[in-house]
C-alpha cells in the first residue's frame, strides 16, 4: 500500500486525498482533533459494488466493464519508494562513520568542527536534501518527514555524546553539584545561593537519579541536550499545527529551530527543562486559546504549500462558533497551564516573565483569550519572587540593570573586553561573529517571511509579536549579560516559523530541469525560476548549519574536558577540607559534589565574573595569593590553587592573561615554602595553603 499524504503535500487541513493509511483526508477541529470530511465521491455511484447486482433495467447481472472497473478499483496498491527512504539511511549512515573517525582529544582553536571528517558532514548534507526532496513531492508523507527531523536533531545535538567522555560546559558541574546536595541532605537551603531558590529541575534530577538507580548526574549528563531537543519536536509541531501555516512551513520551521539553536541552553540544567516547559505552555496555549486565523478547509485545494499553482487557504477572520472551548474543557485548559506555569516558575528565574511578555503582548493584540491569563502568570512569578527578593538582590543585584536597556543588550562576549590583555585570535572572533551573524539572519528571514506573507490576516502580526516582544525583558534584566542569548531563544520558534516562509522551497518537478524547445531546438530558460524557487530551502538550510556548528562546537576546545581532569577535580573536593579555591581561569569542571558551596572559586587572572586577584603573573604571585587567601579563611580554613588543561585553550580564546602566566604561577608555587602540591593527575594540578600557613 502507498504511503502518500494527503493531497497537497500530506497536510492533514488538506481538503482532499487520502492520509498515510488510505485514511479519507482529515481537517483540524477545534481542539487539533481529526475531523473527517464527510464528502460524496461523484465516482462512487458510477460503478457497482462486486456483491451487488446492476440495477440497469433488463439486466440481473454486472456488464463485463463494470466488473473490470471494479477488480481495478479492488487491487491492492503498489508500494512507492521515495528517494528518502535511500537517502535517508545513506545520510545517516555517513554520519555514523564520520562521528567513528572523529579524534577529540585535542582541539584546536576552532573546536570540533576543525576535527570531524568530510564524510560527517556530507552525511548532514544528504539529510537536509534528502528532506527537502521529501517535502515538495506530489506524495511526501508526514512520518518519513518526521524521521528526518529526528535525524537531524540526532547528528546536531547526538555527536558530542559520542565524541567527548564527559558533558560540555564548566557550568554544567555546579548544577551536579546542587543535585548532589539534595541527594545528600534531602532537602533544601535557599540561603546558600539562587540555585536552591529555584528548586524544581534539581529535585526532579534528585528524584530521577534516585529511580534509575545512579549516584551521578555526571553517568547521563552528556545526553541531556539530544533528550531536550527531542522532547521541543512535537511540542514544537503542535505549535505550527495550532497555525494556519503549510505543510512545507511546518516542517521548514521544525528544521531552522534545530539548525539555528546554538544557545546551549539545553544542557543539564534549569534553562534546559524550562525551555521544554514554555514550549509545553505555548503548545497548548496555542492549540485552544489562540483565536487568531483559523483554517477553513477548501475541497480540492492543498494547503496553501502549492503556491505556485495559485491555491492557498481560505482563512477566516474570526474564530468559527465551534472553534473556541467550551466552557468546562476551556477551564481545564487554563488549570493546565496554570500549573505547567507555575512548575516553570519554581524552575527557572527568567523564563516565566518571557513566556508572560509573549503572551501578554498576544493578547493585547486580541488573538488571545481569556485576556487575564498573562495577568495570572506574572502574579504567579512574582508572588513566587516576593519572599525571595531581598536573598536575590542582595547577592545578585537584581534592581542593578533595571532600565539600561541598552547596556543589557550587550551580550557575554562584550564582558570579556575590559580584561583582555591582547589582541582575541581570528579563530575566537570567527566563532562569535558565526554565533552573532546566525542570530541576526534568522530575525532577518523572519522579517522576510513576514512581508511575504502579509496578506495572510493576523496570523502574521501574532508571530511577528511572539518573535520579537521578548526583547522588553532586556529593559527589566541583563541577567549576566545574557539576557540577550535567551531573548533570541525564546523568540526562536516563532522566527523559525516566519523565516519557513522566506524560504519554503518550490515544488519538485520536472519544469525545473533544463530542456530544449521543442519548435526551435534553443535552450529554454523557463526552469531557471521554479529550480530557484527549490533550491533556497537546502541552500538556506545549509548556510544556517555551517554558522551552527562553528557558533555551537567551536568553543569545544575548552568547553570540553577529559575524564582523568573531571575525576582529578571531584576526587579532591570529596577528599579535601573546605575553603578558598583559587582557579586560574574560572574553566574548570568543579563544584559538582554535595559540598560544592564549601569551595568557593576565585579567579587569579579571569575577569569575566569579577575583579582578578592579580593584574598580571609576577614571581612572587604564589605569596600574594596567601596573602589575599586571609581575607576568606582567617588563616583557620586552608587554601587551595587550581590549575587544570581546559583552562589553557580557554585563556588563549579570551586572552585575559599573557601565554607565560601559567608558568610563571606554577613556578613560583613549587618554590613556595607555604603551598603544597597534593594533587598532580593528567595535567590538573592542585596546591594547598594549610591554615595559619600565609603568615608564617
Amino acid at each position: 500500500m502507498s504511503d502518500s499524504g494527503p493531497a497537497g503535500n500530506g497536510d492533514r487541513r488538506s481538503g482532499r486525498g487520502r492520509g498515510d493509511e488510505g485514511r479519507p483526508a482529515q481537517a483540524a477541529s477545534s481542539w487539533g482533533r481529526p475531523r473527517t470530511l464527510n464528502q460524496a465521491e461523484p465516482q462512487a455511484a458510477s460503478y457497482p459494488r462486486l456483491s451487488e447486482p446492476a440495477s440497469r433495467p433488463g439486466i440481473s447481472v454486472p456488464g463485463p466493464d463494470a466488473q473490470t472497473t471494479a477488480l481495478a478499483a479492488a487491487a491492492p496498491r503498489r508500494t512507492t519508494i521515495h528517494v528518502s527512504d535511500v537517502a535517508l539511511p545513506v545520510s545517516i549512515a555517513l554520519w555514523a562513520f564520520g562521528v567513528s573517525r572523529t579524534n577529540a582529544t585535542t582541539l584546536g582553536p576552532l573546536g570540533l568542527p576543525a576535527q570531524l571528517p568530510v564524510v560527517f558532514y556530507a552525511g548532514v548534507a544528504l539529510l537536509v536534501l534528502s528532506a527537502v526532496i521529501e517535502l515538495t513531492i506530489e506524495q511526501a508523507s508526514r512520518w518519513r518527514m518526521t524521521l528526518h527531523a529526528i535525524g537531524l536533531v540526532v547528528m546536531l545535538y547526538g555527536t558530542a555524546p559520542l565524541v567527548y567522555p564527559e558533558g560540555r560546559y564548566s557550568w554544567l558541574y555546579k548544577t551536579i553539584g546542587v543535585v548532589q546536595y539534595i541527594n545528600e541532605h534531602g532537602q533544601l537551603n535557599s540561603h546558600i545561593d539562587i540555585y536552591q531558590n529555584w528548586p524544581g529541575f534539581f529535585a526532579l534530577a534528585a528524584w530521577f537519579g534516585k529511580v534509575a538507580g545512579v549516584s551521578s548526574p555526571l553517568a547521563y549528563a552528556k545526553w541531556a541536550q539530544l533528550v531536550f531537543e527531542l522532547a521541543a519536536l512535537p511540542l514544537l509541531y503542535l505549535i505550527y499545527d495550532a497555525l494556519p501555516l503549510s505543510f512545507r512551513q511546518r516542517w521548514m520551521a521544525l528544521f531552522l529551530y534545530s539548525a539555528a539553536n546554538w544557545i546551549a541552553q539545553d544542557y543539564l540544567s534549569p534553562q534546559g527543562l524550562g525551555t521544554v516547559l514554555s514550549l509545553g505552555v505555548m503548545a497548548i496555549t496555542m492549540h485552544w486559546l489562540y483565536t487568531g486565523n483559523r483554517v477553513q478547509v477548501v475541497p480540492g485545494q492543498d494547503d496553501g504549500s502549492g503556491a505556485e499553482n495559485g491555491k492557498r487557504r481560505r482563512l477566516r477572520a474570526k474564530p468559527a462558533p465551534g472553534q473556541l472551548a467550551s466552557r468546562g474543557r476551556r477551564t481545564a485548559v487554563l488549570v493546565t497551564i496554570l500549573l505547567l506555569f507555575f512548575v516553570l516558575t519554581f524552575t527557572h528565574e527568567l523564563s516565566p516573565y518571557i513566556v508572560a511578555v509573549q503572551l501578554g503582548v498576544l493578547a493585547a493584540a486580541r488573538p488571545l483569550r481569556p485576556r487575564w491569563l498573562p495577568l495570572a502568570m506574572i502574579a504567579i512569578a512574582v508572588g513566587y519572587l516576593v519572599p525571595r527578593f531581598s536573598f536575590v538582590s542582595s547577592h545578585y543585584g537584581l534592581l542593578g540593570s533595571l532600565g539600561s536597556f541598552f547596556s543589557n543588550v550587550a551580550p557575554p562576549s562584550s564582558s570579556a573586553g575590559a580584561a583582555v590583555t591582547s589582541g582575541v585570535p581570528a579563530s575566537q572572533l570567527l566563532i562569535q561573529h558565526c554565533a552573532d551573524l546566525l542570530s541576526v539572519v534568522i530575525w532577518l528571514l523572519a522579517l522576510v517571511g513576514a512581508w511575504r506573507r502579509r496578506h495572510s490576516g493576523r496570523i502574521v502580526l501574532a508571530l511577528l509579536v511572539l518573535t520579537y516582544s521578548p526583547v522588553l525583558v532586556l529593559f527589566g534584566q541583563a541577567y549576566g549579560n545574557e539576557g540577550v542569548l535567551r531573548v533570541y531563544l525564546f523568540s526562536l520558534p516563532w522566527a523559525a516559523a516566519l523565516a519557513a516562509a522566506a524560504v519554503e522551497p518550490g515544488t519538485l518537478s520536472r519544469k525545473i530541469v533544463p530542456r530544449l524547445r521543442a519548435a526551435t531546438g534553443g535552450l529554454d530558460f523557463s526552469w531557471i525560476k521554479p529550480a530557484f524557487r527549490w533550491l533556497r530551502a537546502p541552500v538556506a538550510l545549509w548556510i544556517v548549519l555551517a554558522m551552527f556548528f562553528v557558533a555551537f562546537f567551536g568553543d569545544d576546545a575548552f568547553d570540553t574536558f577529559s575524564q582523568t581532569e573531571v575525576t582529578a577535580t571531584l576526587s579532591f573536593l570529596q577528599s579535601a577540607r573546605p575553603g578558598p579555591v583559587y582557579v586560574a581561569e574560572d574553566n574548570v569542571p568543579a563544584e559538582d559534589n554535595a559540598g560544592y558551596y564549601l569551595f568557593p572559586l576565585i579567579n587569579i587572572f579571569g575577569a569575566r565574573d569579577g575583579t582578578p586577584v592579580v593584574a598580571e603573573a609576577t614571581p612572587d604571585i604564589a605569596d600574594l595569593i596567601a596573602e589575599n587567601s586571609t581575607t576568606y579563611t582567617k588563616g583557620k580554613e586552608p587554601a587551595y590553587v587550581l590549575i587544570a588543561p581546559s583552562m589553557v585553550p580557554y585563556n588563549t580564546a579570551y586572552a585575559q592573561a599573557p601565554p607565560d602566566s601559567f608558568k610563571i604561577l606554577q613556578t613560583s608555587l613549587a618554590h613556595s615554602k607555604a603551598w603544597k602540591l597534593i594533587v598532580n593527575t593528567g595535567g590538573t594540578v592542585i596546591y594547598e595553603l594549610p591554615p595559619g600557613a600565609a603568615s608564617s
